[in-house]
């Protein structure tokens, strides 16, 4: 993006996130205080959480919107960002609110009216909406929302008995919990093509935001609570190390699944011919987005497997669900997953799930 090409209202949206968020070499993106997010067009996004819970078989709307309630509850508090004196406080928390919804991509959220106008799913915007009520007001509400256009969410609140207490950090899961010792090296700003618009912005003409990986951690520690079953035909295609946490298994294929459909629908050119094409996707589709990349790769036969040796990060659920989708969209057949520790690391092996003859 060139600030000569640009109106002044996108340059300096582009300048605020250059400022806040670092794309780091392990495909990570991260703000100022390092945490981790992840760059999604709006239509993508809602392909993966139809897909995720098409494959979950259960409505988990009403969990979407916790984990996002949590998550942001978490950065206001964390961050301190609405204590700003009692001197012309309403003015500078609306200020502050306008510039954290315009800079994530979110839209915008009108305390007054309690209204949200925004092209996210409503689960996820009224989640971070009743954060930002809640952390204002420190004080628990129930919430419905009702969407009463494809860009305008209303949300009905009543008081809710609960007592207000601190919003825990993200949980951590068996793919994230081994030590690291140290942070990834910073590259670079966000390489995006930016173009500020009425309810968030966009990115090479498609409606983005910016998610912070902290709700999906949490959607996941529900979903896992959840005791949910997967077919058997799904998880024939998998193999987990015996020390790895069963639970922790069910949101990571849900994941893979769910972003296999999300690809599978999109207008992604998947073309591999050799190794070096993996490197040339994750770079194209991964990495400016803070979907992670892998440590290495390496093939495993002549019908296209490759074993893949990605880092603990609570990105990984989605950095695989690329790669698996990556392979049975460029490969066209279905993928057998093996998953081990290896170097600190873990690998992952994907495979054809049939056996062709040479």
């Amino acid at each position: 993006m060139t600030n000569e090409d640009s109106p002044p209202s996108s340059t300096k949206l582009f300048e605020a996130l250059q400022k806040e968020f670092t794309c780091f070499n392990d495909g990570s993106v991260r703000d100022s205080r390092g945490i981790l997010n992840t760059v999604w067009k709006v239509s993508d996004f809602q392909r993966w959480w139809l897909a995720f819970e098409t494959h979950a078989g259960v409505p988990l709307g009403r969990k979407l919107m916790n984990a996002a309630t949590d998550q942001e509850e978490y950065f206001l508090n964390e961050s301190s960002l609405f204590d700003v004196g009692w001197f012309m406080k309403k003015l500078k928390v609306n200020a502050l609110l306008t510039q954290r919804w315009q800079n994530m991509g979110w839209g915008q959220y009108s305390l007054s009216k309690n209204t949200v106008l925004s092209h996210l799913l409503a689960p996820v915007c009224s989640g971070f909406a009743l954060a930002t009520l809640e952390t204002l007001k420190s004080h628990r509400f129930k919430v419905q929302w009702r969407q009463v256009s494809n860009v305008q969410i209303q949300l009905e609140t009543s008081d809710d008995p609960r007592s207000i207490s601190v919003a825990p950090p993200p949980p951590q899961f068996h793919w994230d919990s081994k030590p690291i010792d140290s942070l990834p090296q910073q590259n670079k700003g966000l390489a995006l093509d930016l173009q500020l618009n009425e309810y968030g912005w966009s990115h090479s003409g498609e409606h983005c935001f910016l998610l912070p990986i902290g709700v999906l951690q949490r959607l996941f520690e529900s979903v896992n609570m959840q005791g949910l079953q997967l077919p058997s035909d799904v998880l024939d295609a998998w193999e987990f190390p015996e020390e790895f946490n069963s639970s922790h298994a069910l949101s990571l294929v849900l994941s893979s699944l769910a972003m296999n459909d999300m690809v599978s629908q999109s207008e992604r050119p998947i073309y591999i011919q050799n190794l070096k094409s993996w490197s040339q996707l994750v770079e194209a589709y991964m990495v400016p987005f803070g979907f992670g990349s892998f440590a290495s790769i390496r093939a495993l036969d002549e019908q296209g497997g490759v074993e893949f040796e990605l880092r603990p990060s609570a990105l990984l659920p989605l950095t695989l669900g690329y790669l698996i989708a990556f392979w049975q969209r460029g490969i066209g057949r279905k993928a057998r997953v093996k998953m081990a520790s290896k170097n600190e690391n873990w690998s992952f092996q994907i495979t054809s799930f049939l056996d062709y003859a040479e």
